[in-house]
């Protein structure tokens, strides 16, 4: 989306610091959360970053698309604490006069894995988090924020329920990894050819089907493209930007399809990373 980005002078306007478990604005708050936890039998403790946003307002995943920046997080724990990559749920498209961007509304949990020591040598520790990101409705704010959340590793934790049905559907909203599609892709002068085959997949049931790279600038971002179904396979094409800043060597980003299901429309995303040929007839 193009928005007019509203900045002012004094950045702490927007800008929202809070040593505790929430950072808060009008806007959007961000929190730690975590899932259940027995230190008797787990050195894994199942975490997130959700943040919370106003009605209309969303947030960029880590492509933002036409407009926008990428939501990033950088962390702070004790050096005998490990932690693992943030997972990015599936993203939603907004579409705004021909410009599309890549994110998330109302609510959006960002999850990871912390792991503990075997030998258990902490009783507790403190992890922190700084949210660099922009959030945007008719206009677009910066939304910066450091939040904290103290762990007691000697005591059983059951979050509330609510807590444990996001864990369990945003795990369910992540991208899996391509194990089960193959895809070839070419390229020709204006767009790249991406042939899809899955077992997985019902190609009749498929309403939609949607490949978003994790690099801006190299395809154009829409809402729709253009994509083909055998009974068999899925072709799907997708234009190259006109200023594209380089002919990429091979795909990195996600397929999202949109499946009827019995419970209604599904959607259901894949991440790949292939070679891409080129089409010596271009």
């Amino acid at each position: 989306m193009k928005y007019s980005l509203i900045f002012t002078l004094s950045l702490s306007l927007f800008t929202t610091t809070l040593i505790g478990q929430y950072s808060s604005a009008l806007e959007a708050k961000a929190e730690i959360i975590f899932d259940s936890f027995n230190p008797d039998s787990d050195t894994i403790i199942n975490a997130g970053i959700l943040i919370t946003l106003e009605k209309n307002w969303h947030i960029y995943w880590r492509n933002p698309g036409d407009s926008g920046i990428l939501t990033s997080f950088n962390f702070k724990v004790p050096e005998e604490i490990k932690l693992s990559e943030v997972q990015w749920p599936i993203p939603k498209i907004f579409e705004f006069e021909g410009y599309a961007s890549y994110g998330y509304e109302d609510k959006v949990l960002f999850p990871f894995h912390i792991k503990i020591p075997y030998d258990k040598t902490l009783n507790s520790f403190e992890i922190a988090v700084e949210i660099k990101s922009l959030i945007c409705k008719d206009l677009c704010k910066p939304f910066n924020a450091e939040v904290r959340k103290v762990s007691d590793l000697k005591s059983e934790y059951n979050p509330p329920t609510e807590i444990k049905e996001l864990f369990t559907k945003t795990l369910n909203q992540l991208p899996e990894k391509n194990e089960f599609i193959k895809v070839e892709a070419i390229g020709h002068s204006d767009k790249i050819s991406m042939k899809i085959i899955s077992q997985r997949l019902n190609t009749a049931k498929v309403k939609s089907a949607h490949f978003i790279p994790y690099e801006n600038g190299i395809f154009r971002n829409s809402l729709n493209q253009e994509f083909t179904k055998n009974s068999d396979s899925i072709v799907l094409n997708v234009e190259y930007d006109q200023f594209k800043t380089k002919i990429p060597e091979s795909l990195e980003g996600i397929l999202i399809f949109e499946v009827l299901a019995e419970e209604g429309i599904k959607k259901v995303g894949y991440e790949i990373k292939e070679s891409l040929k080129v089409n010596e007839k271009d």
